[in-house]
């Protein structure tokens, strides 16, 4: 029983790992250089929901994991500390799921509209820009710390 669990949380941190890279790393740019701005929004759109839901339920499936090799083999500091990372994981994908992305949304419409009337607020264009900066911290914080679970996956 302890093997699939082990595998399991070694399957939820290749999961949570390959998610953002590939995001990260192939995706976003393709479709940066292939689409038209109105098209990158729209696909962004639909796309980053499902990437975040992704993200929380491979944070879950390592938190049910961890607590079933505590059950088997007890309580330990490493336990804890992955248990620890795997909450700033679910965290931070709850939060870029919903409040930021959809408040992101928000003010991008909000700039359209003022692009289309042909002039637009800086302190409107800041906040979003605060806003896709700090999505892009978060996904670089999940990135780091699936990491580290992966330097202390050999300890559990």
């Amino acid at each position: 029983m302890a093997r699939l669990i082990e595998y399991l949380h070694a399957l939820a941190i290749a999961i949570l790992v390959g998610k953002v890279v590939l995001l990260s790393f192939v995706v976003a740019p393709v479709l940066a250089k292939t689409l038209e701005r109105e098209q990158f929004g729209t696909v962004v759109r639909r796309l980053f929901p499902a990437y975040y839901a992704l993200g929380m339920g491979t944070a879950l499936l390592g938190l049910v994991s961890l607590s079933g090799l505590a059950m088997i083999r007890g309580m330990s500091s490493s336990l804890l500390a992955t248990g620890g990372i795997w909450l700033i994981i679910l965290a931070a994908e709850a939060y870029c799921r919903s409040p930021l992305t959809p408040h992101s949304n928000d003010l991008k419409d909000r700039l359209k509209e003022q692009e289309q009337r042909g002039a637009v607020d800086p302190i409107l264009q800041a906040a979003w820009n605060r806003l896709h900066q700090r999505s892009v911290f978060l996904n670089s914080l999940v990135l780091l710390a699936g990491l580290c679970l992966l330097a202390l996956d050999h300890q559990l």
